[in-house]
């Protein structure tokens, strides 16, 4: 029997490491949890109050974008700046989810595109699309009935949408922004310990067109960086081709760090936020 009693108490031992284990997790993850949402909160005020006042700055402000098929414009002027977020609930307690900032750039000029083939029509039509611009074909055929040629009468309005969002278990904060520096998204990762006033104030720099620093700030900018310099160093011959941009877009996506809503993460936090 002594045996049997060394190996319950070993049992036991297990069986208590892993439960403290567990409340330690768990303790972890709702710690993380509630620092976010104390930074978003930050966020959702801050851009609260930045709106109020920044569409009478951006009067003064001009942005550039070039479009397919047409060329470069560079007298688009933001307006219009709106906040939202959308919210959940743990046990009739809300908690922010995403924040979004949206706002739309606007030309006076006309934008009128004209494409010579299905082919090319098709392609500009996906083009708009993705960049999430207003338009109006009108398609033309030719004497055997095919459409050879078509005009896309294009919207002189371009919306952007920034959104912040966060992987709650990590404790980080994700900024995407679409269709800000052309049509294309940009997408920034925080620690949630990185997002503060200072930082806020470098966004809204950036958002409006002052010099500062936003675009060098956080530690996985960074991080990503240097794995660029690193493989310039010794570059293969593909990735020596590649723009800045481009480059750093690829090893982002390998990093594969995106924002995730594991089903397991509300269930934890669920029972230890209701005592709170």
């Amino acid at each position: 029997m002594a045996f049997l009693d060394e190996l319950k108490k070993e049992a036991e031992a297990l069986k208590e490491q892993e439960q403290n284990l567990t409340q330690a997790r768990a303790l972890e993850v709702t710690q993380s949890f509630l620092l976010v949402q104390s930074r978003l909160k930050a966020i959702l005020l801050y851009l609260q109050e930045l709106a109020k006042h920044i569409n009478t700055v951006s009067a003064n402000t001009t942005r550039t974008y070039y479009i397919d098929g047409f060329g470069t414009i560079d007298d688009f002027r933001p307006e219009r700046f709106v906040v939202n977020s959308d919210r959940f609930n743990i046990d009739e307690k809300e908690f922010i989810k995403v924040i979004f900032l949206r706002f739309s750039c606007k030309t006076s000029q006309e934008i009128v595109i004209e494409k010579n083939s299905p082919a090319l029509i098709d392609m500009e039509r996906q083009y708009l699309w993705q960049a999430n611009l207003k338009f109006q074909c009108t398609e033309f055929k030719n004497e055997k009935g095919h459409v050879d040629r078509a005009t896309f009468n294009v919207v002189n309005e371009i919306p952007v949408h920034i959104k912040f969002s966060a992987d709650f278990e990590k404790a980080r904060i994700f900024l995407s922004m679409k269709n800000f520096n052309g049509l294309t998204v940009n997408e920034y990762t925080f620690d949630a310990d990185e997002v503060d006033e200072s930082m806020l104030d470098e966004f809204a720099k950036y958002l409006v067109g002052k010099p500062g620093g936003f675009i060098e700030l956080g530690r996985h900018q960074q991080a990503m960086k240097q794995k660029v310099a690193v493989k310039r160093a010794n570059p293969e011959a593909a990735y020596a081709k590649l723009d800045p941009h481009t480059a750093a877009k690829l090893d982002a996506s390998a990093d594969g760090e995106k924002a995730s809503g594991k089903k397991g993460l509300l269930g934890s936090l669920r029972s230890l936020l209701s005592r709170e």
